[in-house]
Order: structure tokens, then sequence, then C-alpha cells
């Protein structure tokens, strides 16, 4: 029977430590997300030539790298 009211004694201590640390304020300037990148029009294209089944997968993932890789090294 001790034991039985020991283990419920535990059990409400750390439902309390859940509910304190729920309850806790969060951080004052919290980390915004970046903000989604602007597709090209190229890439909008190419996304629904994939959606449209005139490319497939791998096509499809090489012309994007493709892309991604003229926009970070534009000449």
């Amino acid at each position: 029977m001790l034991l039985l009211g020991l283990m419920a004694v535990a059990v409400l201590v750390l439902l309390l430590l859940v509910v304190a640390r729920m309850l806790e304020a969060p951080p004052q300037n919290p980390e915004l997300p970046p903000s989604p990148r602007q597709r090209s029009a190229a890439e909008e294209e190419l996304r629904r030539r994939f959606a449209a089944g005139e490319i497939n997968e791998i096509e499809f993932i090489e012309k994007q790298a493709i892309l991604r890789m003229d926009d970070e090294n534009p000449e």
C-alpha cells in the first residue's frame, strides 16, 4: 500500500512538472524560419512538365539542380 502511494505521488509530481514546463513563457524573440524562395518561371515550367508526366522524376531532379546552380552562380 505504501508503494502504491509513493508511485501515485511520483506520478503527480511528474504531471506537475510537465504542466509547469508547458506553461513557461515562450522566448521573447523567437527566430523566424527563412522565407520561402520564389520560383523562377523556368522552375515553374519544369514543375508543370513533371506534373503532366512529360518528364520523369530523374529528369526533373537533374534539371532542377541545373536551374538552382544557375540561380546561385549568375554570370
